[in-house]
């Protein structure tokens, strides 16, 4: 929905990520008034405010001080040492008895010379010191880069963390609409050949179609295997979906829907390629037969 859409441009517009087009879009669609929105930037600023304290301070190196101030030091005795030497009156002796010349007028030559070349004046304190205060902003804008990546990092983490809470809380929600239903029915699961020790319940609400598969003592399955949950519908297999085992066995599944009740014959488990198939082609694991029809 574009709703959501905009739900997920909130975090990026909190932290002043968002630019051109889509900038111009979610504050328009902002000052039309979302209350969604608002509430999901109002989330957000405690978020980021977090956020700025969980990335540690870098120092700056240790000789980045030492330079700068060498530097300084190094101008400033130029600098007094320069004006000492201009400040020294000339001592050039003047003979006591040397004869009065009297000018001559004598033309000037032509062209006229050229005047020599200035001597380069030396370099001034704030010269000297450019090249550490150039230094100094490539460190600085080092560390704020730095500083963005792992921010953008934490959100990330944030972001997952939400999604996941959403995602159980709407499973969980599933399940309570399960136990919940006044015409419950419990189908147990018993285990076949390849693991006759497993066991399997289905808690199931004929009225809903909806159901929640719980299993213990499974088998941890082969690389590139899962397990896939079946109904039995009028003798046919339907596909319930595959899923996970943990490390004691345990599995919890939420079955997208059950179909017709007054249809079902059994619910079956059976080890299938990664990722299921449209029919069961392994060995079955776990068969539960719903002993009554339910309308």
């Amino acid at each position: 929905m574009e709703q959501d859409r905009y739900v997920e441009l909130a975090p990026d517009y909190a932290l002043g990520l968002l630019e051109g087009e889509e900038l111009e879009t979610f504050e328009r669609h902002l000052a039309a008034g979302c209350a969604a929105c608002e509430l999901e930037l109002a989330r957000m600023d405690s978020v980021g405010d977090a956020l700025a304290y969980a990335v540690p301070l870098t120092p700056a190196p240790e000789h980045l001080r030492e330079r700068v101030l060498a530097a300084v030091e190094a101008d400033l005795a130029e600098e007094k040492a320069r004006a000492k030497a201009s400040s020294a009156p000339s001592q050039a002796p003047r003979p006591s008895h040397a004869p009065t010349i009297q000018p001559t007028y004598e033309p000037a030559p032509w062209p006229p010379p050229s005047a020599p070349a200035a001597a380069p004046k030396p370099p001034g304190f704030f010269s000297r010191l450019a090249p550490a205060l150039a230094f100094a902003g490539i460190l600085a804008a080092g560390l704020t880069g730095a500083y963005a990546y792992k921010l953008r990092q934490q959100l990330a983490y944030v972001r997952a963390d939400l999604e996941r809470v959403q995602s159980e809380n709407q499973a969980l929600a599933r399940i309570m609409d399960v136990v919940n239903s006044p015409k419950l029915r419990i189908i147990a699961l018993g285990g076949q050949a390849p693991s006759p020790t497993s066991q399997a319940h289905v808690l199931w609400s004929p009225e809903s179609k909806k159901a929640v598969f719980y299993a213990y003592g499974l088998p941890a399955p082969a690389a590139g295997k899962d397990y896939q949950l079946w109904v039995i519908e009028g003798g046919t297999p339907r596909s319930e979906g595959v899923f996970p085992v943990d490390d004691q066995g345990k599995a919890t599944h939420v079955l997208p829907e059950v179909p017709d009740p007054s249809a079902i014959g059994a619910f079956a488990v059976t080890l299938e390629p990664a990722g299921g198939v449209p029919q069961p082609t392994g060995p079955m694991y776990l068969l539960g037969a719903v002993s009554s029809k339910v309308n």
